[in-house]
């Protein structure tokens, strides 16, 4: 690897044409690290160690499994995922999540999905009782803060986030995928722009055949300029909760619309991103996809993320500031309005991460802590959304052993305790007992810095 990092080097390969050509067939988009880079409690993927390592060891990165033979002057697994997304605007991580995690997500998602669905009929059945034609059109076209409905049959759900498993370490600073994302958006701090469940509903076929129940190709954003390709500023990542297929709603994709006045290329192949539950699909912001139409039997769930540049806020998407939840509903449950935050971390190590009790997260069930969610759930709505400039709620001196003078913990609008306490565990070599200290004085002090 190059000096100041692979990127630059694999821009300018770009810029000759010498990546190779977008994808064409599904198989060709997958990607991802060996067993052996894989090992539970291993660096994360594309640690350059690592790779000098494998190569004294003669180990032959030439042919990672799911790739093919590049140009590149490097041949790890990871240059090639890179040279894939940068050519193809996506690519497929298989085995990132592990199955029990999913299994935790899926049937949180779910418990989420019922809650909101009874809610929704909830205010249509005060809407329609008190004349409120306002509060009727919402809920007609489904948009609230908590539930946003999109073209397609799909449902997006943004509910909670702030608990396990949606805050787990091992997914937000996964040691696969946000090593790629991060060194994609070119290094240093990323954006955690949004965070959700896309439900895909099970729908009918319609007059004109299936073609007319799924999404319209579109781009979730255009280019940062009209006159140059730039590298990517952001990248959403699907994890599907279970199997995708041709019959359940995969998104659908067109490799290479992403580039500068190609979204709409005619040469483009199109195929649907078809993986197992678990896996990681990335796609760059700007590439013409879609979702396609469900026509299975079964609600279909994907674990959304959307990392991007510090800098990038989404102004062409939109979503309502009116929630779905009342606190005087009996079977009340808070949620704090989203916040895009910057994550400064290093990703975890392999395979860790993905446990609530060594996180910090003292949440046994979801539905404890609520007085502190009320708390900020009806603080947080009363701010606004400004102009992007990061909020400071407070500073933390934190003695450290072997160290004169203290660190300082600097916490803003957005953050979640047990990221920045097993970060800042982390960066000091600290033990993992003293993490969920350390965050429940940090969320104290979210809490109290709200007030």
């Amino acid at each position: 690897m190059q000096e100041g990092g692979l990127l630059p080097h694999l821009l300018q390969l770009q810029a000759k044409n010498k990546l190779p050509e977008p994808a064409t067939l599904l198989e060709s988009c997958f990607v991802g690290p060996t067993s052996e880079e894989r090992q539970k409690g291993g660096m994360r993927w594309g640690d350059e160690k690592l790779i000098k390592r494998r190569r004294n060891n003669n180990v032959d990165t030439s042919q990672p499994t799911g790739s093919s033979p590049t140009n590149a002057p490097t041949s790890s697994t990871f240059s090639n995922a890179m040279q894939t997304f940068l050519s193809s605007g996506c690519c497929i991580i298989p085995d990132v999540l592990p199955e029990y995690f999913v299994s935790k997500v899926k049937e949180k998602a779910s418990f989420d999905l019922e809650y909101l669905n009874s809610e929704l009929q909830n205010r249509r059945m005060e809407a329609i009782a008190s004349n409120q034609e306002h509060l009727l059109a919402r809920v007609a076209r489904g948009d609230f803060q908590e539930l946003v409905d999109r073209d397609g049959g799909r449902r997006d759900i943004r509910f909670q986030l702030d608990r396990f498993p949606f805050n787990s370490l091992g997914l937000i600073y996964n040691p696969i995928v946000y090593s790629l994302v991060r060194e994609l958006l070119g290094g240093g701090d990323v954006n955690l722009l949004y965070a959700g469940i896309m439900w895909a509903l099970p729908q009918k076929a319609q007059e004109g055949g299936k073609d007319t129940a799924s999404q319209k190709w579109h781009a979730d954003g255009g280019h940062l300029f009209d006159h140059q390709h730039l590298p990517p500023h952001s990248i959403n990542v699907f994890y599907p909760l279970i199997d995708l297929n041709s019959e359940n709603g995969p998104t659908e994709v067109m490799p290479g619309t992403h580039r500068l006045g190609k979204l709409n290329d005619p040469s483009a192949a199109k195929f649907g991103l078809c993986c197992d539950a678990g896996s990681a699909v990335l796609f760059d912001y700007r590439i013409n996809h879609r979702g396609r139409a469900n026509f299975s039997s079964e609600a279909r769930p994907v674990l959304y993320l959307c990392y991007a540049k510090p800098f990038f806020r989404d102004a062409g998407n939109t979503r309502s500031c009116h929630s779905l939840v009342k606190a005087s509903s009996p079977s009340y449950q808070p949620s704090p309005p989203w916040v895009a935050r910057i994550l400064g971390g290093d990703p975890v190590s392999m395979g860790e991460g993905f446990e609530y009790d060594t996180l910090g997260n003292n949440i046994a069930t979801w539905n404890n802590d609520v007085v502190q969610s009320e708390m900020r759930t009806s603080q947080a709505s009363d701010i606004p959304i400004g102009s992007g400039e990061r909020w400071v709620l407070f500073k933390m001196n934190i003695e450290v052993p072997n160290c004169e003078i203290p660190k300082v913990i600097t916490v803003y609008h957005g953050d979640i305790a047990t990221e920045v306490s097993a970060q800042f565990c982390k960066e000091n070599d600290l033990s993992d007992s003293f993490v969920n200290i350390l965050a429940e004085t940090i969320d104290a002090q979210i809490t109290a810095s709200l007030q």
